[in-house]
């Protein structure tokens, strides 16, 4: 018997299991672990990280965008390189799905568990699993799905980057548009021998 049919069983699930409460929300990870759905999975994400990946994303692709539009050629690629792999994929959903590979989803796998007991960590809950595992969970507020704390603190961190990155970037777009404005307009000046 799989992980997901034994959770789904003692939980009384009949269909999708329902990540407002703990055990549905271990089930839900097990079921997409189980699937190797690493879209599935990510909607288990704590919201914390799914949002910050959310603006790292938006971030990363408005600045390649103007690093593509606004950059001298000789700059473009290394400017473009910088920005890392969430510049290079359309969604969060996505960059989860990259950098949350098979073996970062068989250890998820391995982690969840049907819940023996809990303790509170700041806003954060440690689920302890009949497996012998810990899983740490957060949700806003009761009502709201349960999600898996994945990588949260770092990719704060990142998403604040990722916009520091992006006003630069807008700054120097600027600078290089006004620059081919004054070559355009010394170009177009009349020389002595006019």
């Amino acid at each position: 018997m799989t992980l997901v049919a034994a959770l789904a069983g003692a939980c009384g699930f009949g269909g999708t299991p329902d990540p407002r409460n703990l055990e549905g929300a271990m089930a839900y990870a097990a079921l997409a672990v189980e699937r190797d759905d690493p879209a599935m999975l990510f909607r288990i994400v704590d919201a914390r990280a799914r949002h910050a990946m959310i603006s790292i994303v938006n971030d990363r692709r408005a600045a390649a965008s103007l690093v593509r539009e606004t950059y001298p050629e000789a700059e473009r690629a290394a400017a473009l390189a910088r920005l890392g792999d969430a510049a290079e994929v359309e969604s969060a959903r996505e960059l989860f799905a990259r950098r949350c590979d098979a073996a970062c989803r068989s250890t998820i796998g391995g982690d969840v568990g049907k819940p023996e007991r809990t303790e509170t960590e700041g806003e954060e809950t440690i689920v302890h699993t009949a497996r012998g595992t810990t899983v740490r969970v957060w949700r806003a507020e009761e009502g709201d799905w349960w999600g898996l704390v994945w990588h949260t603190d770092e990719l704060d961190e990142e998403r604040a980057r990722a916009n520091r990155d992006l006003r630069l970037i807008e700054e120097n777009a600027e600078t290089y548009r006004r620059r081919r404005e004054l070559e355009g307009s010394e170009s177009d000046a009349p020389t002595k021998a006019d």
